[in-house]
């Protein structure tokens, strides 16, 4: 099942506030969903739950029983007029009815990524005129949408994770925000465990690089007979990165007989490497 298709399902559970959100549910529902004929409208039935919210809103409401027509339902003849003589009047009254809108809008044409993805929710709009409608009923919420046209939709769209989770939990009373938030933060999570790992791989991969100079330097010294001429500190610390090449420098650091810093460690092996070009340029 699609993140979408689980959302769907979380807002087909969330209770009407007043009685007037079913009617204006309806309404945004049509305002996306199925496909206008002169005297009918059909629809997907693709997800079971979603059509027995609608067919029982419509029998409610209406007294109206879809026609079962394989994978599609289908509202005819008067059954057709008079639900859109009733939708076609401003049914969005209280807050929780504009809330409702927005979910039957989402119902009937909408989609979200999962935030494991990129961000991005869509509400498909069967005319411009319905996605003005949709668009001033999200800005009264604060939303921030945006319309584009794809094919022969007109698309209301918002592609900022922190306002679709917001919506999403205006949608459902919270259950599909926090289904939404959930999948973002272990995305988040795998992201910080990646950045993580491919630091450590840096770090890894200059760690080797360095000490290769420096055990290069010291072989070079030692090929040359003049490891016996450098001060103890610099033989001492020369030795232990000899013997532990795959060693931090603060872990070098407390190997020696002084417990040197990092920093201490790091001049130390400067002066062995510049010690060994000297030789080379000699």
């Amino acid at each position: 099942m699609s993140f979408s298709s689980e959302i769907k399902e979380i807002l087909c559970k969330t209770q009407y506030e007043c009685p007037g959100c079913r009617l204006s549910e309806l309404a945004g529902f049509f305002a996306c969903a199925g496909k206008n004929g002169s005297d009918e409208v059909r629809f997907s039935v693709s997800n079971k739950v979603l059509s027995l919210r609608i067919c029982n809103a419509l029998k409610s409401e209406f007294g109206i029983f879809p026609e079962n027509d394989r994978r599609r339902l289908v509202i005819a003849g008067n059954d057709f007029k008079k639900l859109y003589t009733e939708i076609s009047t401003d049914v969005v009254i209280y807050e929780c009815c504009k809330i409702a809108y927005i979910r039957g809008a989402f119902l009937g044409g909408g989609s979200v990524n999962a935030p494991d993805k990129k961000y991005h929710i869509e509400f498909g709009v069967k005319s411009d005129e319905d996605a003005q409608r949709l668009l001033g009923v999200l800005e009264e919420f604060d939303f921030r949408p945006k319309i584009t046209h794809r094919k022969e939709k007109t698309v209301v769209y918002i592609k900022e994770s922190s306002q679709i989770a917001e919506l999403l939990g205006y949608m459902s009373n919270g259950r599909a925000g926090l289904e939404f938030l959930s999948v973002q933060v272990e995305k988040e999570l795998k992201s910080s465990a990646q950045r993580q790992v491919n630091c450590d791989s840096a770090n890894l991969e200059k760690l080797a690089k360095a000490s290769s100079k420096h055990i290069e330097a010291i072989k070079r010294i030692k090929a040359a007979h003049k490891w016996s001429t450098l001060p103890d500190v610099l033989r001492e610390i020369g030795e232990l990165r000899l013997k532990n090449p795959d060693l931090s420098l603060e872990a070098l650091g407390k190997m020696t007989e002084q417990g040197i810093g990092k920093s201490g460690v790091n001049h130390r092996l400067n002066r062995i490497v510049e010690y060994a070009q000297n030789l080379r340029k000699d």
